[in-house]
């Protein structure tokens, strides 16, 4: 895959992801947890496409980009790993081991095209696309904040459903009180508008990257 092609990739994928979202806002059925999951993956891989075609400089795109590679090949090795130890029928087995040889010899050309050892830290990626989209602080700290947020949904921990949980009183005799979640409008759309915002700057990126080619 072209370093150009995977970066279009991502920001295609961010489309995706914040089309969703979209069409739940007109359908009027926004959830309290569940679009946040969404979002967020609107605004990771809007801010791979950006964090890839950053920089002005072409080998570090590049290296970038690789970088990039190299993770999908390793997660893709080891969906392979799980699939080597289940029930497979011959022929499937040996697809199987074709794609595992076909990945290693790629991995192996990926990892002698690179220039670092560098891994995937997405949230390194987070804080390099906010810095290169936006001027003032308050909103790079803001696409922070809604990243690490975020990361509740997508690792089901549910603790930013609190954050935008009202509490009634505690009943007296239980000391139990009732908190209401609901999904409104005021909770999407600071995030939503991150990740447009990061889609548009990739774009932007992008074309201009091509206009250089």
């Amino acid at each position: 895959m072209a370093i150009s092609q995977l970066a279009r990739m991502s920001l295609v994928l961010a489309g995706e992801h914040l089309r969703l979202g979209l069409d739940a806002i007109w359908a009027k059925q926004l959830a309290p947890s569940s679009h946040f999951a969404v979002l967020r993956g609107s605004l990771v891989y809007a801010s791979q496409g950006s964090w890839i075609l950053g920089p002005e400089e072409r080998d570090e795109r590049r290296e970038r980009g690789l970088t990039v590679l190299t993770e999908m090949y390793e997660q893709r090795e080891e969906h392979y790993r799980f699939l080597n130890g289940s029930q497979l029928q011959a022929n499937d087995r040996a697809r199987l081991r074709e794609q595992q040889l076909w990945l290693s010899q790629r991995g192996a050309e990926v990892a002698s095209a690179r220039k670092t050892g560098a891994s995937l830290i997405l949230t390194d990626v987070i804080d390099a696309a906010a810095d290169h989209a936006f001027a003032d602080e308050r909103s790079r700290e803001a696409v922070r904040g809604m990243w690490l947020e975020m990361s509740a949904e997508a690792h089901v921990l549910g603790w930013s459903l609190f954050q935008r949980t009202s509490f009634g009183p505690r009943d007296r005799r239980a000391g139990v009180g009732e908190g209401k979640a609901p999904g409104s409008p005021e909770h999407v759309a600071d995030p939503f508008l991150a990740s447009y915002r990061l889609l548009k700057h990739g774009w932007s990126l992008f074309d201009r990257r091509c206009e250089a080619a």
